[in-house]
């Protein structure tokens, strides 16, 4: 990691009552990176966050930033404070104008008025709220609050930026037109940014680095697509958004290609040198190629015999539920289920290409995907 850290947590851990929320091994952030939290809802992610931003003490653990050990002393912990800014979900403005609301934090430092002023235009204006300036800030929509509040914390030349799930009030237009806007200032600011989400899109599109957090603990950290491409264990596959996880089992391996067994079906997939015994396939729907009973499949691939459980529109491409011994769900375009006249009961073949399977060790008993009524 070239660049200096802001952030080093080692063996960080919160506790509410009896529960821990957050037990963290080591999570580091550089200078000029983005890390976002992954994790579904209740996976302790904002927990985490408010233990970085020192608004909440661990239970044990160390916490270092700009590479000085936290104590604890309230005196340290304003100081650090000063370096960071905080955007939440709810955008927590106070009574008064919009200019006065992302002036507070500035006039709080005792700068100029000359450069509060000069500071909060660039702000209003780089968010496109500038019109607002004037206008009393709790009568504002949820998406021009949320730009207020962020326009607040850049303006302080925050060097750590932590944000809680910020788009989560906002409709699903609203969401991408301000997610699409924070790229921009996050890439050319290069503000060090802690991003709260449970959102693999807006991780995709904001983030360098993801930790993937379940049940306090990260289970997978690392760059956004190869979290994506790679997920460490079958609850991250499915996180992530892999629909088929199929159990095989290793029967002969060479090197970092492995020989499986599934399904009555011998094959070979790669990146698989720390595999033995029991394994879990992770296959994704986009994947799983649909041809006619009896068609011919591409040479190399893995096919099965199938039948159609159910179609479901799934936004464009349509969600295929299939019985191959076994559940399996494919995406098809509607031409596809034209072409091949699927419907309900309709006999096909799947296939899919090993060299795309990503396989991690077999831990526990593997749900079917429910089909979708």
């Amino acid at each position: 990691m070239s660049q200096p850290l802001v952030i080093e947590a080692r063996r960080l851990e919160a506790r509410y009552g009896s529960r821990t929320v957050v037990s963290v091994d080591r999570l580091l952030l550089a200078s000029g990176q983005t890390l976002a939290l992954l994790g579904p809802n209740g996976a302790g992610k904002s927990s985490l966050l408010r233990l970085l931003a020192l608004l909440e003490r661990p239970r044990r653990g160390e916490l270092s930033l700009f590479g000085e050990a936290v104590t604890g002393q309230e005196r340290q912990g304003l100081r650090l404070r000063r370096r960071m800014a905080t955007v939440f979900q709810a955008p927590l403005l106070t009574s008064g104008s919009v200019f006065d609301n992302v002036a507070r934090g500035l006039r709080f430092r005792g700068l100029e008025p000359t450069v509060v002023w000069d500071r909060v235009d660039q702000w209003l204006r780089r968010f496109g709220i500038a019109h607002l300036a004037g206008q009393e800030a709790r009568t504002l929509s949820g998406g021009e609050a949320q730009r207020v509040s962020l326009a607040r914390a850049f303006a302080v030349e925050p060097e750590i930026l932590f944000l809680d799930e910020p788009f989560a009030s906002l409709d699903q237009h609203g969401r991408e037109a301000l997610a699409l806007e924070l790229e921009e200032v996050l890439r050319r600011s290069r503000i060090a940014t802690v991003l709260v989400t449970h959102d693999r899109s807006e991780a995709l599109m904001l983030a360098d680095e993801v930790a993937l957090l379940m049940d306090g603990a990260v289970r997978q950290i690392g760059s956004v697509r190869d979290v994506l491409a790679h997920p460490a264990d079958a609850d991250v596959a499915r996180f992530v958004g892999v629909e088929n996880l199929l159990p095989a089992r290793v029967v002969q391996r060479q090197g970092e290609v492995a020989e499986v067994s599934m399904a009555g079906r011998t094959f070979r997939i790669p990146r698989a040198q720390e595999l033995e015994g029991d394994i879990t396939l992770c296959v994704r729907a986009e994947d799983v190629h649909l041809t006619a009973e009896g068609g011919a499949v591409e040479d190399g691939r893995v096919s099965l015999d199938a039948r159609v459980q159910r179609i479901v529109p799934f936004g464009v491409p349509y969600r295929v539920y299939l019985d191959a011994g076994f559940p399996l769900v494919a995406l098809a375009a509607e031409r596809t289920l034209r072409r091949l006249d699927l419907r309900e009961g309709s006999a096909l073949v799947a296939s899919f290409d090993p060299s795309r399977v990503h396989a991690v060790p077999r831990r526990a008993t593997l749900p079917s995907p429910p089909v979708e009524g």
